[in-house]
């Protein structure tokens, strides 16, 4: 089928989807899924039934005739033979389509008598029905989620919508083989169906079951020269494979060796079919016969090494190429070497695609397997030579008199292999490859760059210091996950990784010690932890000797809130342990300097460390005040506008922003937000009258000019930059006075909330508010100029400035 026509069926399917939705908005009755096309393929309108069987791409003359070869004798045109008599006969137009199976399947279509291609393409496309038995529909749709227009698609309709372009397997016995995949081909479909005609004559011959075996003895890692353009691609040397081996010898891999299992058939005394190959009679008779065919597996030994398997149940080599391979289990009593692997992601899959490469490589066979695999394989063979030699055995005969509690060699299983054993080394290698440069002079630890107001703040900081110093140079480090979710707030000029696999797959003591050996490696003047809870930890642990070569900082923002109210977070936790290895420690608030001082009492050394530094707008923001535009609009407006944003979590207090609209009908609530650390509000308690958007990602999205004012909710804070960006906007603020807020919010520059908790407390600021719109621009131009003065680019460049001309007297 050509991807245009795979294209028209697809867009069928979902106006079908989209016509049911309607269709059943409206109350009607539908049945199925899509209208039939009947009429339409008597009239000649729109939709499948017009596409004639020979342009579907499913009907394929070449294969109907090599398949029936009585068709050919007899010079008869396949596609009238089929049309007339082929398919009522059981014969299938393609290896895609497989006519029997379709009404064997499909009992509505059997009993209906009708050609089952035409129905497919005429109907059975649109209804989700598949053409073949090459798709697990239950196992399918236990792998994915439903979007929200799926939820009357079948299985396969889905995997044909974005399955196939996900790199989905459509079988779970190829799962592992799709997982070893780097890519998706652009012509996913094209590969299914060719894939489908190389598994095709294997499953009629052998079943469905000895198929899960063949694709289990599958090394998709193998010297692929002997299969014709199947390039690098694992489902490409699949169909390469099942192609070759259909009419030859042809190894698959480790797991079915071709020299030992003739040595298997003779000493047994069995003999083949004529024509038929080792691996034909393996899936025929030897798997039933429960005969290994491979030097690299031992029963006894697999039953003694695990003896969670019961052989009464299960056979072992069955266990171990379906499921041990994948869960890191030894498959002989040969010894090993342990070479470490680094399960960059941590999931599940990762892990067993790692498990399953170690063992094909540890095989020795020629493998197209890269990096560490290639140590192993070498290792392996090295391992083995060491154990079989004279010289090792008489070694180990000696010692054993020595000091017998060596024991029998037999019984060692695991050889270390310096360095290469240690997932440390292997860690620090991979944290080297991301580094760019051998030195930085400033390193800015932070755990992810997302929407928050520290992750400005550390792409803020990071501008600063280069204003500061512009010939020096600047690194932000991801350190605790991958986000990366605001490329455009770093700096032109700063050098930005991502290193949260690398220490997500070690012990934290491991983890901070690698970060600890790149922050001495790389020498900087300077190290600025901005909320990194890795460098925290690492600043606990080594901020000693750190200290003795670098100048080290760390910001601190506020305290988080228990559920119960009480204290917690990086200040009461961090705070008493580091602050005397740190140059300085940044506040981004008066409020929270005096706080540690308050209750910490340090000495005046570490006292005066502690720098309030005034968070930046992000850009210098000229014109009117929005508050100044809106007050005029607000003329032509029937109803108040009150806007409100922050991540719908606890500390945002969004559940109070839904009672103060429930308690202000006559006001319209304008919010964005989403979840991110706790789990997402009760929408139910939504009024009519508050309506909620995703996150916004440009302060211009939002209607400052044609708003009333701003809410804002906060039940703990530091200083939200999220504040200082509206003031530099000139937007009249309600918020609640909590944290460094009332630094820049005060009864001059907008209504502060004492009674942070009170759903009447905001409910009357916010109509005090607009009683007074004389009072609202007056108020909100002075937060402006509070917020210029204090709160700009070149007020902070200044501030940093001052630390690092202080660094030579530290």
């Amino acid at each position: 089928m050509q991807f245009s026509t795979l294209g028209r069926m697809l867009e069928r399917l979902v106006r079908s989807v989209k016509g049911k939705l309607r269709a059943n908005a409206s109350g009607a009755d539908v049945e199925g899924m899509v209208v039939r096309t009947d009429e339409s393929r008597a009239g000649g309108g729109e939709g499948l039934a017009c596409i004639s069987l020979a342009d579907s791409g499913l009907f394929d003359r070449g294969w109907y005739l090599s398949m029936y070869e009585d068709v050919a004798r007899h010079g008869v045109d396949p596609l009238d033979h089929y049309l007339n008599n082929g398919w009522r006969e059981g014969r299938s137009p393609s290896a895609f389509f497989d006519a029997r199976w379709y009404l064997y399947h499909y009992k509505d279509v059997m009993e209906a008598s009708v050609e089952p291609l035409n129905h497919y393409l005429s109907n059975g496309f649109a209804e989700g029905r598949m053409p073949n038995p090459f798709f697990d529909d239950e196992w399918y749709i236990g792998t994915i989620e439903r979007e929200f227009d799926e939820k009357d698609l079948t299985s396969y309709a889905i995997y044909l919508k974005r399955g196939l372009a996900s790199g989905h397997s459509p079988l779970p016995e190829l799962q592992p083989l799709y997982w070893a995949r780097k890519d998706v081909p652009a012509d996913a479909y094209g590969q299914y169906k060719r894939l489908v005609a190389a598994m095709r004559p294997w499953w009629e011959r052998f079943g469905r079951a000895k198929v899960a075996i063949l694709a289990a003895l599958y090394s998709p890692y193998e010297d692929s020269s002997l299969l014709s353009n199947a390039g690098s691609d694992a489902i490409e040397k699949f169909i390469g494979f099942l192609e070759l081996a259909w009419t030859e010898n042809a190894p698959p891999g480790p797991l079915f060796q071709e020299s030992y299992y003739e040595r298997v058939l003779w000493n047994r005394g069995i003999v083949r079919q004529p024509g038929e190959t080792l691996l034909q009679h393996y899936l025929r008779a030897g798997f039933d016969l429960r005969l290994v065919p491979t030097a690299n597996f031992d029963d006894a030994a697999y039953y003694q090494q695990n003896p969670d398997i019961d052989p009464s149940f299960c056979w072992g080599f069955e266990h171990f190429i379906k499921n041990g391979v994948f869960e890191g289990r030894r498959s002989t009593r040969a010894p090993r070497p342990v070479i470490a692997q680094l399960m960059m992601q941590g999931n599940d899959r990762e892990a067993r695609i790692n498990n399953w490469k170690y063992f094909l490589s540890s095989c020795g066979e020629s493998l197209e397997l890269d990096g560490v695999y290639q140590r192993v394989s070498h290792y392996a063979k090295v391992v083995d030579d060491i154990f079989r030699s004279s010289a090792f055995g008489e070694t180990m005969r000696r010692a054993v008199r020595i000091e017998p509690a060596i024991g029998d060699p037999e019984d060692i299983s695991d050889v270390l292999v310096p360095p290469f054993h240690d997932a440390r080394d292997m860690a620090r290698r991979a944290l080297r490859e991301r580094l760019l440069q051998a030195h930085y002079d400033t390193v800015v630890c932070v755990p992810w760059i997302r929407t928050g107001g520290a992750d400005l703040v550390a792409c803020q900081i990071s501008q600063a210091i280069r204003d500061a110093r512009p010939d020096e140079s600047v690194l932000i480090v991801r350190t605790d996950q991958p986000h990366f979710d605001r490329p455009e707030w770093v700096p032109h000029g700063v050098s930005v990784i991502d290193a949260s696999d690398i220490f997500k797959c070690l012990p934290p003591i491991d983890a901070q010690l690698l970060l600890y050996g790149m922050l001495m490696g790389l020498a900087p003047t300077r190290v600025v932890n901005v909320n990194s809870r890795l460098c925290w930890d690492t600043l606990a642990r080594f901020g000693s000797r750190l200290s003795n070569s670098i100048h080290l900082y760390s910001y601190l923002f506020c305290w988080d809130h228990t559920p119960r109210g009480f204290r917690a977070g990086y200040p009461s936790e961090f705070f008493p342990e580091t602050a005397h290895n740190l140059s300085a420690i940044f506040t981004d608030t008066v409020y929270l300097k005096n706080e540690l001082d308050g209750i910490y009492r340090p000495p005046a050394s570490i006292r005066d460390r502690i720098i309030p530094l005034f968070s930046p707008a992000k850009t210098d923001v000229i014109g009117p005040a929005m508050v100044e535009v809106s007050v005029g609009r607000a003329k032509h407006r029937r109803r108040w506008k009150v806007l409100w944003a922050g991540r719908l979590d606890r500390q945002k207090r969004f559940d109070l922003v839904q009672e103060i609209a429930k308690a202000m009908p006559d006001v319209d609530f304008l919010c964005w937000g989403s979840a991110l650390l706790d789990a997402p509000p009760n929408h139910e308690k939504t009024p009519v009258n508050l309506k909620l958007h995703e996150g916004f990602s440009s302060y211009d999205e939002l209607p400052l000019d044609d708003a009333d004012l701003w809410l804002f909710t906060s039940e703990w804070e530091g200083m939200p930059t999220l504040l200082v960006e509206l003031a530099h906007r000139g937007v009249s603020i309600v918020a609640s006075a909590v944290g460094g807020v009332p630094e820049l919010i005060d009864e001059e520059t907008g209504w502060p909330v004492n009674q942070v908790r009170s759903i009447d407390a905001y409910v009357s600021a916010i109509r005090e508010s607009l009683a007074s719109p004389a009072q609202r621009v007056a108020r909100a131009v002075k937060l402006r100029e509070r917020a210029r003065a204090r709160h700009s680019m070149a007020s902070y460049v200044k501030q940093i400035s001052e630390v690092l001309n202080n660094e030579g007297a530290v």
